[in-house]
């Protein structure tokens, strides 16, 4: 997705783009086609995380508010954990600033547009008295170990009708012709990638390759963190929809937690309504190269789905997806400052591990930043 929207930041300010890639970023394999969708910034350490996901989230809710039928909705979200997350009382009273900043909370939750609240399990079920949110249990939540919970409400995309429009606007754009888009094309090195656009007229190049880049530029830094997710049709049945004086709980909700009885920092659970689709999962297993979704596996996921609300005994999944996050120590936004045809400026841009949907914008930008400078 980092790509298509370079290319469309590019052509919003009248600057020619020629896309090459191996195949169409709408192919169901590729990473942004099957991800979760979520905004939240996740298993990418980068400095510029922050401003770039920031970034992202202004583009999102302003074009879901002001665009019709964009894809993308505000979903009311259940971060669960084990422990207080956040500071506390003392913190704020403390003079000491190291015990200060050490329980702070990460900086996005400061933006007031995501309503962001840190709860324990009895005030969220206080205030589900009124939100009627599908989520377990209070009991069942405190029996699993979750204490405490972030809520907020953040913008969930429906990554392959964002994609599609994206291709869209690229492809009906005055400035593209048949021969600026190319599906079909494979570079063995960054140099061929370099020739080929001083063939083509082209004065900048940009590297959104993704892990393609491991090979391309020889990044032994790069690698693949794996996801496996199943789909369940989001009008299936559910469970635990009953649990407020008989009254039905009415609104998905996104629920994820990497600790507690559910959930661990490379097996995570979580359910991500997005389109017309339940998304749950997860994996993040680094470099780890399985393209299948083994019987322990599917049998966790599907244990997933039932704790998030899903009733497995009469739905099925409508999907099965596996994907590989690029990931690595810092997301490489940057001019390669080792390019030997100085003809040609050369930006890379790849590795957002798990925030391909919260930062693709704020990338973008930042990409077309260096290269006009």
């Amino acid at each position: 997705m980092t790509g298509l929207r370079t290319a469309l930041e590019l052509l919003r300010k009248n600057i020619s783009v020629i896309l090459r890639s191996s195949q169409t970023p709408l192919h169901p394999s590729t990473c942004s086609m099957g991800a979760g969708g979520l905004w939240m910034p996740y298993k990418c350490n980068d400095p510029m995380i922050d401003k770039w996901s920031l970034e992202t989230l202004d583009e999102l809710l302003h074009n879901s508010t002001y665009t019709k039928d964009y894809p993308v909705e505000i979903v009311p979200t259940l971060y669960l954990t084990s422990s207080h997350r956040g500071p506390s009382i003392d913190d704020y009273v403390s003079t000491d600033s190291i015990n200060t900043n050490k329980n702070s909370l990460p900086e996005w939750t400061k933006d007031t547009r995501l309503s962001f609240q840190h709860l324990t399990i009895e005030m969220l079920w206080w205030q589900n008295q009124i939100f009627n949110l599908r989520i377990p249990s209070e009991k069942v939540l405190l029996e699993a170990g979750y204490t405490h919970a972030w809520l907020f409400h953040p913008p969930i995309v429906d990554p392959p009708r964002m994609l599609k429009l994206m291709m869209e606007e690229i492809q009906n754009h005055p400035l593209m012709d048949e021969n600026s888009i190319d599906m079909d094309t494979t570079y063995q090195s960054l140099p061929a990638m370099v020739n080929d656009a001083k063939d083509l007229g082209c004065d900048a190049v940009v590297n959104c390759t993704g892990l393609g880049a491991a090979k391309l530029c020889g990044d032994s830094t790069l690698f693949g963190g794996r996801g496996a997710l199943l789909h369940y049709d989001r009008s299936c049945e559910r469970v635990n929809n009953c649990n407020i004086d008989g009254r039905t709980l009415e609104q998905d909700t996104c629920i994820l937690t990497e600790e507690g009885d559910w959930g661990t920092s490379t097996e995570p659970c979580y359910l991500i309504p997005r389109g017309n689709v339940l998304v749950v999962g997860g994996s993040y297993k680094e470099r780890d190269e399985g393209k299948v979704i083994g019987d322990d596996e599917r049998k966790r996921l599907r244990g997933n789905a039932w704790k998030m609300g899903i009733n497995t005994e009469i739905a099925d999944t409508v999907n099965e997806w596996i994907g590989w996050r690029p990931c690595r120590p810092n997301v490489r936004v940057e001019v390669d400052s080792t390019s030997k045809d100085s003809a040609i400026r050369v930006v890379h841009s790849y590795g957002v591990g798990g925030s391909g949907w919260t930062v693709f914008s704020g990338v973008a930008k930042e990409t077309v930043r260096l290269l006009q400078q």
